[in-house]
């Protein structure tokens, strides 16, 4: 079965170009077979709007009888502009056309903001989901209301370790074979946000992987077992800092560990 395509009034009344299809709809009642494609019919009726659409024909309306809007799925107003029945649609939702009953409704309950170089702010409050572009770091932003902060929709991870022991109230090693230090590490490019840490080893003394910002402890992942994660993490850091991951003071050594530290960036 095709896909329908419906215009469900065209108040300019005037033929209507289906330029992606190569023909034009007349203006006047008629019909128009596409071959192996779909049939092409202008309709006033609701219930005939609601047949055809349900065996994906092609729908036009031209204007001289209004669709009420319990049946119609969309029309183009006199402006030119999408419009017609909506459940709960407000201001920048995403839509969703056709839907199970025959109209449009939004996709899910969030927002899209307008690009912005700072965090959107309210009213109305932002909500789990929403988003929008910041134009100061190039990023798609969604609002992540269990850290409360607006987090890039991208990140990156960082990652340490080291063969053999690794005392406690030590730095681990860096991708270069360095010991990291407060002025060794991972340079942050953007401000943002410690959202996980997880973790392998080949012994189980209890102790705690400490993530460091240019040398201040920012989050703190205990272990006691040979691998493990934790994904509720939500440490800040700025722009600039050096991030790194120290053996826990009050801990016990490590032996083998191998770490992996997972960012996303803030504006």
């Amino acid at each position: 079965m095709a896909l329908p395509t419906v215009i469900a009034k065209n108040q300019t009344g005037t033929p209507i170009l289906l330029e992606s299809l190569g023909l034009t709809a007349p203006a006047s009642p008629g019909t128009i077979t596409l071959t192996d494609f779909a049939t092409f019919f202008e309709v006033a009726a609701d219930a005939t709007l609601e047949n055809r659409v349900g065996t994906g024909d092609i729908v036009v309306n031209d204007g001289t009888s209004d669709l009420s809007t319990a049946e119609g799925l969309a029309y183009l107003d006199a402006t030119g502009n999408l419009n017609g029945p909506v459940t709960g649609a407000g201001e920048g939702k995403l839509i969703r056309l056709l839907d199970a009953t025959g109209r449009y409704t939004e996709i899910a309950d969030f927002k899209v903001y307008d690009p912005s170089a700072a965090d959107p702010a309210g009213p109305p409050a932002a909500a789990d989901g929403d988003m929008y572009y910041n134009t100061a770091i190039d990023m798609w932003m969604s609002y992540d209301a269990g850290r409360g902060k607006w987090l890039s929709m991208e990140g990156d991870t960082f990652q340490v370790g080291q063969n053999g022991t690794v005392p406690v109230g030590t730095y681990y090693k860096g991708v270069a074979g360095k010991t990291l230090s407060a002025a060794l590490g991972y340079a942050a490019p953007f401000n943002g946000t410690v959202v996980s840490l997880t973790f392998t080893r080949t012994d189980s003394d209890a102790t705690a992987f400490e993530v460091m910002a240019s040398g201040v402890q920012i989050e703190t992942v205990a272990s006691a077992a040979t691998s493990g994660y934790d994904n509720t993490l939500n440490g800040d850091f700025s722009q600039g800092d050096i991030l790194a991951v120290r053996n826990d003071a009050a801990g016990n050594q490590t032996r083998d560990a191998q770490v992996w530290v997972r960012m996303k960036w803030r504006a």
